[in-house]
């Protein structure tokens, strides 16, 4: 069992495109959440739907969110802080739905080692009324190295959605969302269509493009203080000074570590 974690399913406004969402949510959203006070660690995963592969409804997520939380009041930081309002004002130019579930202590099942995963990974949203146990159980059996299974239902989105879809996720109800891990890619693709069949293709499947790692261990990194773009342009220039602690603390202050 893991910690408290905060899962996000994101899905891209209409009128922007694929690219633009991903440079934005990682570079301009997610450097402003990486200032939520209290993160443990947050990161970004860019997907992509797997529409295939059999899923009678494909919910056009684009975007995963992991959070994670040493104790239940480091969670108010995402309803209080300084920085939330601005979060919210935001959505508005990227998401057309924002679904943010806060799970308990419990409501993470990790199955296997995910710290010695290959970068190899897929999630599977499952929609309330199957077994997402049964679903995990599958997938290791058809070769997955490890699983994170995220029991979404206990927790409300409602709460959080803030874009121009007023529903709060009420007209499709997720009962658990899954990361899944794997060393071979066809192995990946006959069990992940296998499960698609089995729920009569009720769950959906995405596949991850990139991770973003831009809280760790309680601070942010160089992309979650910088942006990617500008950590490959220091690389480029090999500007090892501008990792320096002292400057990045000079730039963005104590929370930069």
């Amino acid at each position: 069992m893991a910690g408290l974690t905060t899962i996000a399913l994101l899905e891209r406004k209409p009128g922007i495109s694929h690219d633009l969402f991903s440079r934005y949510w990682r570079d301009v959203h997610g450097v402003m959440a990486a200032r939520i006070p209290g993160f443990e660690s947050y990161t970004q995963h860019h997907v992509t739907p797997l529409a295939d592969i059999g899923s009678v409804v494909l919910e056009p997520f684009e975007g995963v969110a992991v959070v994670t939380f040493t104790a239940a009041g480091d969670r108010d930081g995402l309803i209080n802080s300084d920085v939330t309002k601005h979060i919210h004002r935001d959505e508005q130019n990227l998401f057309r739905r924002a679904l943010l579930y806060n799970l308990e202590v419990g409501a993470t099942t990790v199955t296997g080692d995910i710290r010695h995963s290959g970068d190899d990974s897929y999630f599977v949203v499952v929609p309330v009324g199957l077994d997402a146990i049964a679903i995990a159980g599958a997938l290791i059996n058809g070769g997955a190295n490890s699983i994170a299974r995220h029991d979404l239902s206990g927790a409300d989105p409602a709460g959080w959605n803030d874009t121009d879809v007023k529903e709060g996720g009420a007209s499709r109800l997720f009962g658990a969302v899954m990361q899944s891990w794997w060393s071979d890619p066809a192995q990946a693709d006959a069990a992940l269509g296998d499960a698609v069949r089995s729920s009569g293709g009720r769950v959906a499947c995405y596949r991850t493009d990139a991770r973003y790692v831009m809280v760790e261990q309680g601070r942010p990194t160089l992309i979650g203080l910088r942006g990617l773009d500008a950590v490959r342009t220091i690389e480029e220039a090999n500007a090892v000074n501008q990792c320096d602690p002292a400057v990045l603390r000079a730039i963005y202050g104590p929370i930069a570590g």
